[in-house]
């Protein structure tokens, strides 16, 4: 499979790794990239939640399905990958901005620069995909998290693509492939492991359905 770069797919690129770029996103979108922070961040929240609710088999067995969630996406996405062979931009754009996480700092590919790599790992975004998978999963499991915890994929995403790593169609592709593993697993075989008092309530609440006559 070979990859033509769509044109709304190469301005949006340059538009986001090249002319939306400020100091403050310097320092903070490789941060936000960077999955061992995430998963640090996330853990320690977890912990301080376990330890004020008590609800010690509740928040583990979410943990699990959650952890092994991620693990089958970042399993599909491996697959894709290989079979796509999409050369990164910062392997393949000449101006691409990209950080550079062994050396710690960004760097730019020259003007006249000249691809060599025929093959990459770029679509799909497993950082996309993998983000999306557990903001869904832990979506399903905890209720209460899902006024906020759509911002972790749309963060992650955008990242990948401000150092460098990914085209925004990568991110995009990539989110989708979670929102469908995450549902996938749910339905047909994790929802089974949640008792029915920790599960979404889908239908309306009483107060909005009408009685009058």
């Amino acid at each position: 499979m070979s990859f033509a770069t769509p044109e709304w797919d190469f301005t949006l690129f340059k538009l986001i790794n090249m002319s939306w770029r400020n100091e403050i996103l310097d320092v903070a979108m490789p941060a936000i990239s960077n999955s061992i922070l995430l998963w640090g961040i996330a853990l320690t929240i977890i912990a301080l939640i376990i330890v004020k609710t008590k609800r010690w088999r509740e928040i583990l067995t979410g943990l699990v399905l959650v952890a092994l969630t991620a693990g089958a996406t970042d399993f599909t996405t491996n697959m894709i990958k290989k079979s796509a062979g999409r050369v990164r931009p910062y392997n393949s754009v000449p101006g691409t901005n990209y950080y550079s996480k062994g050396a710690k700092q960004w760097k730019q590919l020259p003007a006249d620069f000249v691809q060599k790599k025929k093959r990459g790992s770029s679509f799909v975004s497993a950082h996309a995909a993998n983000s999306m998978a557990v903001a869904v999963m832990a979506a399903l499991i905890w209720t209460k998290v899902r006024a906020f915890i759509w911002l972790l994929p749309l963060l992650v995403g955008y990242s990948r693509v401000y150092i460098g790593k990914h085209y925004p169609m990568d991110v995009l592709c990539g989110w989708l492939v979670g929102i469908v593993i995450a549902l996938l697993l749910w339905r047909f075989i994790f929802k089974k492991f949640i008792p029915k008092q920790w599960q979404p309530n889908w239908s309306p609440p009483s107060s909005v359905i009408s009685t009058g006559s």
